[in-house]
């Protein structure tokens, strides 16, 4: 049986470019990479808390009482020695905890805190911050007034304002290499019930529990749809065919996710959840 003469003329609309017909580029394969590395990494992460370390010996409470009093106590400090010195405290902490380290300072450092370096970076010139001169940048004849600004006739990079940058890139780092001590060294459950030393009321922390649990939920019912989109999915595709694939995947998520929802809190009425958290599950 021979196909009819316009399946096999090629279509304008279905021309792919060259970049998009490598294995490396197709988004099914890197959202289903992505979304499984999400749930290793959480594996992993309830693997290290239950380790023989140092800080997975400290009691839960303990241990974020220190953390918010210590991510509090950065914000304090006006000598960058000192929040070198806490870092290395820090790094020493992750080695008796038994935590990859380099993996995690690379992870912390590599993201947030360098996005924060590269936002301020406009923080050291003098027309921000003005101070003692490192890097003459500009020279002009005279002041100028130029989208709102009074620019000097000087533009250069103070050094008031890089230490400003500085001890914000620092702290954000150390913040968050706190926060990750604390998380990769206490299950997510004696965390929450941690939280009840803040007089964080128990629904708002029954909420934290329960959002925490069903992301894992949400991404397993994610990936699934992914792997079944891609079985049943022949050659290469369009950039338009694969936005709307997106933008239904989306819509089919929601769908998906508010419907678990709804049987969630019809499982909870049905064991008598009047909207208060009962006192047997405080005590547990």
């Amino acid at each position: 049986m021979l196909l009819p003469n316009w399946m096999n003329e090629p279509q304008l609309n279905d021309k792919i470019p060259v970049a998009f017909k490598t294995r490396n580029t197709n988004y099914l394969t890197k959202s289903i990479r992505n979304m499984r590395k999400v749930i290793c990494e959480d594996l992993q992460t309830e693997l290290l808390v239950r380790c023989d370390g140092l800080l997975q010996k400290v009691g839960p409470e303990m241990k974020l009482v220190g953390m918010i009093m210590l991510i509090a106590g950065i914000s304090l400090i006006r000598q960058i020695p000192v929040l070198i010195a806490v870092w290395l405290i820090t790094v020493l902490l992750m080695y008796l905890s038994r935590l990859p380290v380099l993996v995690l300072q690379k992870r912390i450092w590599g993201f947030i805190p360098l996005i924060t370096l590269m936002f301020t970076m406009p923080m050291t010139l003098n027309v921000f911050i003005d101070g003692t001169p490192l890097l003459v940048l500009f020279q002009f004849e005279q002041p100028s007034h130029w989208l709102g600004i009074n620019w000097p006739e000087t533009i250069f990079i103070s050094r008031q304002g890089v230490v400003a940058v500085t001890f914000l890139f620092l702290r954000v780092g150390m913040s968050l290499s706190l926060a990750a001590l604390l998380v990769m060294t206490t299950p997510a459950a004696d965390i929450f019930k941690s939280l009840r030393v803040l007089r964080v009321p128990d629904l708002f922390i029954m909420i934290l529990e329960m959002t925490y649990r069903y992301l894992i939920v949400l991404l397993s019912i994610s990936i699934e749809m992914f792997e079944a989109r891609k079985v049943r999915t022949v050659g290469p595709l369009s950039l338009k065919t694969r936005q709307a694939q997106v933008g239904s995947s989306i819509a089919a998520l929601f769908d998906r996710s508010m419907a678990l929802s709804e049987e969630v809190y019809q499982a909870m009425c049905a064991r008598c959840y009047t909207g208060s958290v009962p006192e047997p599950l405080l005590e547990e």
